[in-house]
């Protein structure tokens, strides 16, 4: 039979509401009480019902995350600093990798107090019996939708490193991008390629990675540089499409100056020197709990809120 808070509060002689405080690391628990009560619910194998404290508070103190890939790394990691910032925050986190409307509407049938997905676009648009019902943040670029975005510019992030090339005397430039997609936020990194270079007459070429991963972006790469040379500027529309070019090229022939959407940690680590451009991903991840907590206690202030991409030079 499961032990219960105050099978805990029995045996260390206190109060019911004194064990539940010291569980909750409350400070009005005198230390050494709380050391004790938290050793003691440890040694009896005590689990928070946290069924019976959603019933009494009416949240969860838990998020629905709809996972958008499980084979890209740039993802992995932004996820991992959202659920770290959900902690911090004290919520759990619960992922699915079902489609959006199953996901979402499990989320709300489970009484999350909260939702957060990746939006790509009109294909992940929520119901309105899904966003009506409880809180939704998304993560993408501005458009139209009715619940809050965090918008980290991608198109901007892409004019900033054409802008980067041009300031070291690179006049050719390549994107390897996934390209025949219905996602925003490919579309938007695309497009500012071919808008900037075009009125700015750059010399461009647009090579589709066919994917976001690295094997089909090596796989695309490899192709295409079995005929062609590549140009000495190379923009990467994903870290995970930079590992396949890397993983694509000959490196010692060609030493192509590279600059990498995603802004994350891996980036410094490759032996092959890489620009990153993008906001961070603890930056974005902070934002998006943030703006979902206050989704959740006040509502929305806002319909977008916008980040700025970063450029760190290796």
């Amino acid at each position: 039979m499961a032990v219960t808070l105050k099978d805990v509060a029995k045996a260390c002689g206190v109060s019911y509401s004194t064990v539940s405080k010291a569980l909750k690391n409350s400070p009005l628990v005198k230390p050494n009480t709380k050391a004790y009560i938290q050793q003691k619910a440890a040694e009896m194998n005590y689990i928070p019902n946290h069924s019976a404290r959603a019933l009494v508070s009416k949240r969860s103190n838990t998020i629905g995350l709809i996972w958008p890939s499980v084979d890209r790394v740039a993802v992995t990691h932004l996820v991992s600093e959202i659920n770290q910032a959900l902690k911090l925050s004290g919520y759990a986190m619960i992922l699915s990798i079902d489609g959006i409307d199953v996901a979402s509407k499990k989320f709300l049938e489970f009484g999350c107090d909260g939702i957060i997905i990746f939006d790509e676009g009109p294909s992940t648009n929520l119901s309105p019996e899904v966003y009506q019902n409880i809180p939704v943040v998304a993560y993408g670029v501005d458009r139209d939708i009715d619940y809050p975005i965090i918008n980290v510019n991608h198109y901007k992030a892409m004019i900033m490193a054409i802008e980067s090339l041009l300031a070291k005397g690179v006049t050719q430039i390549d994107y390897i991008g996934d390209i025949n997609t219905s996602d925003s936020r490919q579309i938007a990194k695309k497009n500012a390629i071919v808008d900037y270079c075009q009125q700015h007459h750059i010399y461009y070429r647009i090579i589709d990675s066919h994917g976001l991963s690295a094997l089909e972006a090596e796989s695309a790469v490899k192709q295409f540089y079995a005929q062609n040379e590549l140009a000495p500027g190379i923009i990467c529309g994903s870290y995970d499409i930079t590992l396949g070019t890397l993983n694509a090229i000959d490196l010692d022939y060609n030493q192509p100056i590279i600059y990498s959407y995603d802004n994350i940690p891996h980036i410094t680590k490759l032996n092959y020197p890489v620009h990153a451009i993008g906001v961070p991903t603890t930056e974005i991840a902070n934002k998006v709990v943030e703006v979902l907590n206050q989704v959740i206690t006040n509502g929305s202030i806002e319909n977008v809120y916008n980040l700025e991409p970063h450029l760190n030079e290796k």
